[in-house]
């Protein structure tokens, strides 16, 4: 059995998959369940390793054979404690088959713990979840029922559930089944006191253990069929299955059957007035009775420490989720109010802005409207100036003529008087032209020159008026203040006041020459 064990083990590493590996733990498991429990133990608690926290279904399958170990070991709370775990999780992966039949389990564990209510809670729960599915879990809740009323001596209801049990197992050729349903109609009998019909039957039950090598049937048997006998009164052969049954039940660590079979050694001894065996074996007993009291008594401990460690966690998990549940009522309050608050402010400032637009739109408007009645007066004046040279070249070309006639007329002139007065006009009349040719050229300079420039002073320099623009274009062309006095026919001094009022709405610095800053003004 060990060069097996140890085989598996090899195998076990050769396997590279996780789920593969919990496959074969759990089929191990199941080989060694019924030769060694000790070996089965540990491929189940293997397999439980690697899969446990994935809630899937051979978490919950491993979890059921070690809930059953620990009952055969006498650790019934262990033992629940695993099976509820189980229920869970085939719950949660909807096999309802193992579902309804982990309820039958657990309610053979209340059996156990004498637990009459709970144990019929489960086995009713159990047929209640079977009903439409397979035949053969009707028959297991049948069995447990059998085996219940029988319990409280009610044979005929454990007869009934009996039969039925068997009818069910019989149909579908299920071996193991029905040699457990004799197992228990043989308690029936006990019951009855048909002995001889409790042997026979065990008799045939023990045969098909031995067979299948089921370890537990084979001692719960052996026990069973030395209970007949010693009500037959034939107590040398009680002694002897009683041997065997504790044979079995120490090979395999059963301390539950242990205790019973102890127990009953102890009576058939005292029967027999060998009480020093009697006594030794009531202590036997007792040792094994309280060990499984301190396992139920720590488990039970145990569990009601993870049960506290639920509850609290439980109510940890609760307060959180209030205040969960309260910060988001806090919040949707704030957004709420932010958003009833926050519609009207965007409402007035969306007006606003549009208001705002409008605003921007008529100052833009006005804006245009006085760049075009300036853009119109300009031309005006620029009309006017062309005129005005227009005016001015005519009267130059008749002012050069009537100097060539003066000048004819002098020479027919004999009185000196006479010549006096015509130079004298012809001087004025040549300083005329002389103004006059300047005009015209100035008129051309400006022409050329001051192409879109009052437009950019208009532009950049709005705060300027037209006398002020009109000097710059002036100034740009670098004439001294008495020539733009005598253009402008004004004063200097009215030139000079000009000059100052450009300065300080132009912004120019006090030592940076005037004419210099407007000539380097890009047009």
């Amino acid at each position: 059995m060990d060069s097996i064990f140890l085989s598996k083990k090899e195998i076990l590493k050769s396997i590279k998959t996780a789920e593969n590996k919990c496959q074969f733990l759990f089929e191990c498991g199941e080989f060694f369940y019924s030769k060694n429990v000790i070996k089965s133990e540990y491929f189940f608690n293997e397999a439980l390793q690697l899969s446990k926290g994935k809630n899937n279904t051979m978490e919950g399958k491993a979890l059921l054979k070690l809930g059953f170990i620990e009952k055969n070991k006498g650790n019934l709370s262990t033992s629940l404690r695993y099976f509820n775990k189980a229920k869970d999780i085939f719950k949660k992966t909807n096999d309802s088959v193992r579902f309804a039949s982990i309820h039958f389990d657990i309610g053979y564990v209340y059996r156990y713990k004498d637990q009459k209510e709970k144990e019929l809670e489960f086995y009713n729960r159990g047929l209640e979840l079977s009903k439409g599915r397979e035949e053969e879990l009707m028959g297991k809740g049948y069995l447990h029922l059998g085996n219940y009323y029988t319990r409280l001596k009610k044979l005929d209801s454990s007869i009934y559930y009996y039969n039925k049990a068997l009818e069910v197992f019989k149909k579908n050729n299920k071996d193991d089944r029905i040699y457990n349903v004799y197992n228990n109609v043989s308690n029936t009998y006990y019951k009855q006191g048909k002995y001889k019909k409790v042997i026979d039957i065990r008799s045939l039950v023990l045969e098909y253990a031995k067979k299948e090598n089921n370890k537990l049937l084979i001692t719960v048997n052996y026990h069973n069929i030395a209970a007949a006998h010693s009500k037959l009164g034939t107590y040398n052969l009680a002694l002897k299955y009683l041997d065997s049954a504790i044979i079995v039940a120490k090979e395999n660590n059963f301390k539950l059957r242990l205790s019973k079979s102890y127990s009953s050694l102890a009576k058939l001894n005292y029967v027999l007035k060998d009480y020093k065996n009697s006594y030794i074996y009531l202590e036997k007993h007792k040792i094994y009775s309280d060990s499984i009291f301190q396992s139920q008594l720590s488990n039970t401990i145990e569990e009601a420490e993870l049960q506290n460690k639920l509850k609290l966690e439980k109510k940890n998990l609760q307060i959180i989720n209030q205040k969960q549940a309260f910060d988001k009522k806090i919040y949707l309050i704030i957004i709420s109010a932010l958003l009833l608050l926050g519609i009207p402010m965007i409402v007035l400032l969306y007006r606003n802005s549009i208001n705002r637009n409008k605003i921007i739109e008529g100052n833009l408007e006005k804006e245009k409207i006085k760049k075009e009645v300036l853009l119109q007066k300009f031309k005006r004046s620029e009309i006017e100036v062309k005129n005005l040279v227009a005016d001015n070249s005519m009267r130059l070309e008749f002012l050069k003529q009537l100097l060539a006639q003066l000048k004819e007329q002098r020479k027919t002139y004999n009185s000196v008087e006479v010549k006096n007065y015509i130079k004298d006009l012809s001087f004025k009349i040549q300083q005329q032209i002389t103004t006059e040719s300047k005009l015209t050229l100035l008129k051309k300079k400006i022409d050329s020159v001051n192409d879109g420039f009052d437009n950019m002073l208009l532009t950049v320099y709005s705060e300027l008026t037209k006398t002020e623009r009109e000097v710059c274009a002036l100034l740009r062309l670098n004439l001294s203040v008495k020539e733009i006095a005598s253009i402008r026919n004004s004063s200097s001094d009215a030139i000079k006041v000009t000059r100052y009022r450009i300065r300080k709405k132009m912004n120019i610095p006090k030592n940076q020459n005037l004419e210099v800053f407007i000539q380097n003004l890009g047009v």
